[in-house]
């Protein structure tokens, strides 16, 4: 009889082990995810789409190339950012942008920026991104003045790819930008594969 009693009691005690072990190999739930802070992407981009284009802007910029004993020249230029739409369910800003320079169109299409390939959000005054792409392009001695003051928001892609937007305010163009930054997080951009 204590042959049966222990034999049954090993018999018991090694099914409690084998329900103990499959109970804890069962699939449990991660812990909940974190409220996101800040406004909900459908809010971030309904501001975004409300704010991101002024419409017309027209400009002048006075360059002068220092290589060349201070020749100077003047553009004038005209954009339109027209037609923005911010997805919020494809975290996707689309627009028309248009652009003419001396009465010229030079660029006349539809533009798409998808939230998730972001990289790099920033504003510059329309001066220092003008003179950058001077440089970029081989002109390090041109220096270019704008007329009246502009600011540009430039989303960053890969391979350099880039969008930018204008504005006339800086702080319209620095709020637009947090927005944009605030709506990349939310659709999983801004960070690199690796």
């Amino acid at each position: 009889m204590r042959k049966t009693l222990r034999s049954a009691a090993f018999t018991l005690t090694f099914a409690l082990m084998a329900i103990g072990a499959l109970h804890a190999q069962q699939a449990v739930a991660p812990p909940p995810r974190p409220a996101d802070s800040g406004p909900s992407i459908e809010k971030t981009m309904q501001f975004i789409q409300d704010n991101a284009a002024e419409g017309k802007l027209n400009y002048t910029a006075i360059v002068t190339d220092a290589s060349q004993q201070g020749l100077g020249w003047s553009n004038k230029f005209t954009v339109e950012m027209s037609n923005l739409a911010a997805d919020a369910g494809a975290c996707r800003i689309t627009y028309h942008w248009r652009a003419e320079e001396n009465g010229k169109v030079v660029d006349d299409a539809d533009y798409s920026l998808a939230l998730k390939d972001v990289k790099e959000i920033m504003v510059l005054s329309q001066e220092q991104n003008q003179n950058q792409i001077d440089s970029r392009n081989g002109h390090p001695d041109w220096n270019s003045r704008i007329a009246p003051s502009l600011f540009t928001l430039i989303a960053r892609r890969p391979r350099g790819v880039v969008n930018v937007f204008l504005f006339s305010d800086e702080e319209m163009a620095n709020r637009v930008a947090k927005a944009i930054t605030h709506a990349v997080e939310l659709c999983g951009g801004g960070k690199d594969a690796f």
